[in-house]
Formats: structure tokens, C-alpha cells, sequence
């Protein structure tokens, strides 16, 4: 119906990922604790809350071992499963133009190293994968060992060039001629960084307009002008400036309708 759009995103926030999910996973670790704050603070309440009858000790041993512990314990181990590629995710800011050293830094040799080693464990490898349908099927590696001669000419090349957005740098890799020929393996891991969504709110936002769009009463609308429909609602500034106005009525009036306009 309409082109899928390709979620493009700062590098830092995908290298952030990773940090902000260790951090959240350390701070329910420590809930479970026997000195967790909310359990000392429960505790120091024991006498005031047992006098007005409320709850006991043995209410508040209860309570963790039979809810706070496994509820904490399960949402634990489903972060750390929706999670489980972050490793992989962060290892993409080697293409953060920011952190790369200066060109005649000692650091430059070794820059992205660690990362591209992670890259090239995951995606230099056989997957197994399912159909929508069910049927499995193995996704062939996407990248070779080549790719480490690659990026230490690639990163000597990101020095030579200014200091733009990562982005554009990503856009160049995965869809300049040249650079493709000359970085195949980063090109595809160029690809798919750019297509790696940083959130679902989006989309969802694209369907809801498309109801809006696409009502009862104009169920009969072709996907073509659903399209066009769509990105104008989705992409156009709030103000248009006046010669802007001016240039859709003026090509709008061209058109020879049954009424006039």
C-alpha cells in the first residue's frame, strides 16, 4: 500500500541501549535483596502497621517469597529475553563518527576492534529462521572474514571525511556505487543498521492516521492517493509558506473539473 519507511536514528542512542538495560537489570537484582530499600521500609512500619492490624512479619515474608521475589524474578529473565541481542545492537556505534580517534592517534589502530568482532560472530554465520507460513529455512552469513580488511580501510576513509551526521555517513555506505564495490561486507551491516526500529510508535501512528484517511465513507479511496494522502498528513510541517500555498492551488486550478473551483 505504502513504501515502508526506514527507521533512522542517532548512533548514540542505539550504543545506549545496552547501559540503560544493565542499569535496569541491576536495580531489580537488588530489590530481590534481604536489604532492599522497600523491604527495610516495610520492616521499620512492622510495629505501626501490626498495631492497627494491617499486616505482620509473617505477612511481609509472605508477600516477598510468594509475589515481590517471582514477580521481579520473571520480569528479569523477559527483559533480559527481549533483550538478548543488546550486545549485538550497541556494536553498531563503531559507525559513530564522533567516537572515532583523530587520525594520528595511537587509538585509531585498534578503534571498533572488540565491536566488529561481535558483528562478525553474529552475522558471519548460518541463522535459522521461520516462514510466516512455519516453514524453516536458513538465512546465509551476511558477512566473511574480509570484513576486518574492510574496516581498516574504512576507518582511515571516516577521518578523511567532515564530521556530519551518522546518518548520512550510513546512507552513503549502504547506497553509494563506489563505496559498496569497495566496503560490501560494511555496506550490508550499513543496511542493517538503518533498518533497525528504535520504536513501534510510528507505526502504530501511520495505521491510526490511515483510519482517519481511509473512512467508511471513503472506502472506495485508491491505495495511490491513500499514499500520497498519508505522507502529506504524516510529513507535512504544521505551516506551509505562502509561494508553497500558492504553486498547489495554482497547479490544483490546471485541472479541468465539473465544477468549478
Amino acid at each position: 500500500m505504502f513504501a515502508p519507511a526506514i527507521a533512522v536514528h542517532k548512533l548514540e542512542t542505539v550504543a545506549a541501549i545496552s547501559g540503560l538495560v544493565d542499569s535496569t537489570l541491576q536495580t531489580l537484582h537488588e530489590s530481590l535483596l534481604p536489604a532492599a530499600n522497600w523491604v527495610l521500609e516495610l520492616l521499620d512500619a512492622q510495629d505501626e502497621l501490626q498495631a492497627i492490624a494491617i499486616i505482620d512479619s509473617e505477612s511481609i515474608t509472605s508477600f516477598q517469597d510468594k509475589v515481590a521475589k517471582p514477580f521481579v524474578t520473571d520480569l528479569k529473565e523477559n527483559i533480559s529475553r527481549r533483550f538478548s541481542s543488546q550486545d549485538i545492537v550497541a556494536s553498531f556505534s563503531i559507525f559513530d563518527s564522533s567516537k572515532l580517534p583523530q587520525k594520528d592517534s595511537p587509538d585509531l589502530s585498534s578503534y571498533g576492534d572488540e565491536f566488529l568482532g561481535v558483528l562478525e560472530d553474529h552475522y558471519g554465520k548460518e541463522l535459522a529462521a521461520k516462514s510466516v507460513e512455519g516453514e524453516e529455512f536458513t538465512v546465509p552469513a551476511l558477512v566473511s572474514s574480509d570484513i576486518r580488511t574492510e574496516w581498516v580501510t574504512f576507518r582511515r576513509y571516516i577521518t578523511t571525511q567532515p564530521k556530519e551526521d551518522n546518518t548520512k555517513l550510513l546512507m552513503e555506505l549502504a547506497t553509494n556505487s563506489m563505496l559498496v564495490q569497495m566496503f560490501p561486507h560494511l555496506s550490508d551491516l550499513a543496511k542493517v543498521c538503518l533498518s533497525i526500529p528504535v520504536g513501534t510508535a510510528s507505526v502504530e501512528r501511520s495505521f491510526s492516521q490511515m483510519k482517519m484517511i481511509k473512512t467508511r465513507l471513503r472506502s472506495r479511496l485508491g491505495e495511490q492517493n491513500l499514499a500520497h494522502l498519508m505522507r502529506i498528513a504524516i510529513e507535512m510541517p504544521e505551516e506551509l509558506p505562502d509561494d508553497i500555498v500558492e504553486s498547489v492551488i495554482d497547479i490544483w486550478n490546471r485541472k479541468t473539473r465539473r465544477i468549478a473551483v
